[in-house]
């Protein structure tokens, strides 16, 4: 995440190889994907020293994110987004007039059969749920940089500054648990037995101590509810577990710059009672609810993460559901609805009228509802 706009390097790879490209691509819409990348960076005031030169982080300075290989020169693979600059002027790349994000690749979701994801941007909110993608070697936070159970592009993620509390852990998309009354968290890093079931949600297996088994469902969004996703766990424990599961982390300061204060409607602000937790900001709106057949009773939380732990914004609200379970053989089930909408750029908050969005709770998918009640 230190290289930026290096992300936008394979867009110029494409015109470097002259590739033959697919349909609905064309060279208006690859220069449009690459240049608005560049230019994006490029008003990121945090993503340069006063010399102008880059810093390590991603929007703001930030070595929570970097890894033991990191160094000052690790943000210049950026320079790989200017391989066009080694194409002649004829070619279609810079002949071709710049376009859009192409209309007919909006609201849709798909599954990715390799890396066992499932994208989509429905409602405007473009992110992918993970479950087979997890690092084969050692890095700083492996569970918060490949293991949480989604990453979106709006709102970013969250890596721990510290393993002591819920704010310091920034749990975002995550279910973390703790078997010491929340002295320490466990969140998924190593991903079992993932697999695209019929190519409607992803399954998969993962296992925080020996004795503890936990099965997750990641639903993507529906077209009747399109700003939310579901997911479902079932944790099986032979111990006693605290769990907090959190939302998408979203800016947490008012327009006077201060910390949201508690708010109701589509005020900025944060909201919680009972099983629902939600904050809105300038950022737009972020939103988690225990859904009525969960098992499990849920408290929902505004939480104020640490500051530093996403990658951003500094400061953070993340939606969080906790609650505290018993140990035995039983299965306990925890049904989740996440809620997101990003602003749209150049806007603050949310459009107008996401409440009525909110009210439309989603629905847990009828095979696993069945499921449930033969385990």
């Amino acid at each position: 995440m230190t290289y930026r706009f290096a992300m936008s390097s394979f867009w110029g790879a494409l015109a470097f190889a002259d590739v033959e490209l697919p349909a609905p691509l064309t060279w208006g819409i690859v220069k449009g994907l690459q240049l608005r990348n560049i230019r994006y960076w490029a008003r990121q005031p945090g993503a340069y020293y006063p010399d102008g030169t880059l810093t390590i982080g991603f929007n703001y300075p930030n070595q929570s994110m970097t890894e033991n290989y990191n160094s000052p020169g690790s943000p210049y693979w950026c320079c790989k987004s200017f391989v066009t600059l080694a194409l002649p002027e004829t070619h279609p790349f810079w002949t071709a007039e710049e376009e859009p994000y192409p209309e007919v690749l909006r609201n849709t979701v798909r599954p990715l059969s390799h890396p066992l994801h499932i994208t989509t941007n429905l409602g405007g909110h473009t992110y992918l749920l993970s479950s087979g993608q997890q690092c084969s070697y050692p890095v700083k936070q492996s569970a918060a940089k490949y293991g949480k159970l989604a990453y979106s592009s709006a709102f970013g993620y969250s890596v721990p500054v510290g393993n002591g509390t819920l704010e310091e852990l920034g749990g975002d998309n995550t279910l973390a648990l703790s078997d010491d009354d929340g002295e320490t968290w466990k969140c998924r890093r190593d991903t079992r037995e993932a697999k695209i079931e019929e190519g409607k949600w992803l399954r998969s297996m993962w296992y925080p101590w020996k004795d503890v088994e936990i099965e997750t469902w990641l639903v993507p969004p529906q077209k009747e509810t399109p700003l939310w996703h579901v997911r479902v766990h079932r944790i099986k424990t032979g111990r006693r577990l605290n769990s907090a599961e959190g939302g998408f982390a979203i800016y947490g300061q008012a327009e006077n710059g201060r910390a949201l204060e508690p708010s109701t409607g589509e005020k900025f602000g944060t909201f919680q009672e009972q099983g629902e937790g939600r904050a809105a900001s300038r950022a737009g709106v972020s939103g988690i609810v225990n859904l009525p057949d969960s098992g499990s009773a849920r408290k929902g939380i505004a939480l104020r993460t640490d500051a530093n732990s996403n990658l951003i914004v500094a400061r953070a609200v993340l939606p969080t559901l906790v609650a505290d379970h018993e140990g035995g053989d039983r299965n306990i089930w925890l049904l989740t609805a996440v809620f997101a909408l990003p602003n749209v750029e150049g806007e603050k908050g949310a459009r107008p009228g996401w409440t009525a969005e909110w009210e439309k709770r989603p629905v847990v998918p009828e095979e696993i509802l069945a499921l449930m009640k033969k385990v």
